[in-house]
């Protein structure tokens, strides 16, 4: 094959890897362009992966040559994934291998193992399991892999990873994620954590009780919505306080408005997305408020449109009196139409039931929800399917780092293999 007709696909597999991983945290990122950049990356990576069979023999060693390997993280994904995605089974098994390896290291090549090993899991996961066995330090990466790989894991192994005494915070948190999106996984796993929280205690390590706070909350425990009270008030960092502010906005409990709102007001790139979660029928009063202030008027009109379907048109900003002129009109700022916000709710909040929570101009059903899930990737698609696993009370196990095609067959309950994805 023409290496430069190849080295351009290598290049252009490498660029929407770096895409996909950065609109995995984005939000407001459109499925369907997720979509699209995810079958372009595969198409490049297939292609690389036929090269390399046409280029090797039985006769060669099986091995990937390491003076190819490359440095960068998009680039160290593309190779691996390429060396798996063959259908040479020696090319195959060699490009685990190094991904094996790779996991080991801290550089960029653990990271691109990591994915590449999410989106072409192997059909057994005897390598890992081996792994696991024999590195304690690998375990907690590998425990992530598990989840993303939605490996169906011995309860004992889970059970002590999660809570075992002398087992270690990182391993404690990626254990307790794994077990969060298993519905087959009782309540007591969490408890155990957030319980003592009940009971006075005061210092904890946050993402352990976040991610034990998160199984309880989509089991339907009461018990880990009273904890998030606590978690809040002895937050020990403004990152920790974030986890929880989130955790009590997907509750939907009433009792988190004020601090919500307080949120808003301090912070509105963060504050106001919190509110879109919340959904109450309570919030939109608080956001035609907003709507008059120089310094929410933007946030608080997206999570206007994000909860009612609504886009505010914009209008120009009233001028000061004295600084009038002719062309004042057409020169001031624009800015959303609050008189269009009022209007709307004056129309529809007699049909915004209390306690009924909504989301892009419905009540978030099971059934919008997993409308909505199918729509939207990003940060605000994995809130989404949060959202529909607590209207659910069951988890989803849907791995936001998974093929989006993957996904979209488990939201429609089609069974398919665990091997490499297209």
């Amino acid at each position: 094959m023409n290496e430069k007709y190849t080295a351009k696909h290598t290049e252009k597999a490498a660029d929407l890897y770096g895409l996909r991983d950065t609109w995995l945290n984005a939000s407001d990122i459109q499925t369907s362009a997720f979509e699209s950049v995810e079958e372009r990356l595969s198409a490049n990576i297939n292609h690389i992966a036929r090269t390399l069979r046409s280029n090797e023999t039985e006769n060669e060693p099986s091995q990937p040559d390491s003076k190819k390997e490359p440095k960068k993280e998009t680039e160290c994904f593309v190779f691996l994934a390429s060396h798996i995605a063959s259908s040479h089974p020696a090319i195959s098994t060699a490009g685990y291998d190094l991904a094996c390896q790779w996991l080991a290291l801290d550089t960029a090549k653990a990271s691109a193992a990591e994915a590449a090993l999410s989106l072409y899991p192997e059909a057994e996961p005897v390598k890992l399991l081996k792994l696991y066995d024999e590195q304690e330090n690998l375990r907690p990466k590998l425990f992530r892999l598990f989840r993303k790989q939605m490996l169906t894991l011995p309860l004992a192994m889970v059970t002590t990873a999660a809570t075992a005494e002398n087992s270690p915070a990182s391993l404690k948190v990626e254990a307790l994620n794994y077990a969060a999106a298993i519905a087959e996984i009782g309540l007591d796993i969490f408890r155990t954590h957030y319980l003592p929280l009940l009971s006075g205690r005061t210092q904890f390590d946050a993402s352990i009780i976040e991610a034990a706070l998160w199984g309880g909350m989509v089991r339907g425990d009461v018990d880990a919505t009273k904890a998030i009270h606590s978690a809040l008030s002895h937050a020990g960092s403004a990152t920790d306080h974030k986890k929880f502010m989130r955790l009590a906005a997907l509750s939907g409990h009433s009792d988190f408005l004020p601090m919500l709102l307080m949120a808003a007001e301090n912070d509105p790139d963060t504050g106001y997305p919190l509110l879109v979660l919340f959904g109450q029928k309570s919030v939109i009063p608080e956001l035609l408020k907003a709507l008059e202030a120089a310094h929410t008027i933007e946030q608080a009109a997206t999570a206007f449109s994000a909860l009612t379907d609504q886009i505010l048109p914009r209008v120009p900003r009233l001028t000061i009196v004295g600084e009038e002129s002719d062309d004042a009109e057409a020169d001031a700022p624009q800015i959303p139409d609050i008189k269009t916000a009022r209007d709307w709710w004056d129309k529809h909040q007699a049909s915004w039931k209390t306690g009924e929570r909504w989301l892009y101009g419905k009540p978030a059903t099971t059934a919008h929800l997993t409308a909505m899930s199918k729509k939207q990737a990003g940060s605000f698609g994995r809130d989404v399917m949060a959202l529909l696993a607590l209207a659910q009370q069951t988890p989803l196990n849907i791995p936001a780092e998974i093929w989006r095609a993957r996904q979209m067959q488990l939201y429609t309950g089609q069974k398919t293999d665990h091997g490499k994805a297209a």
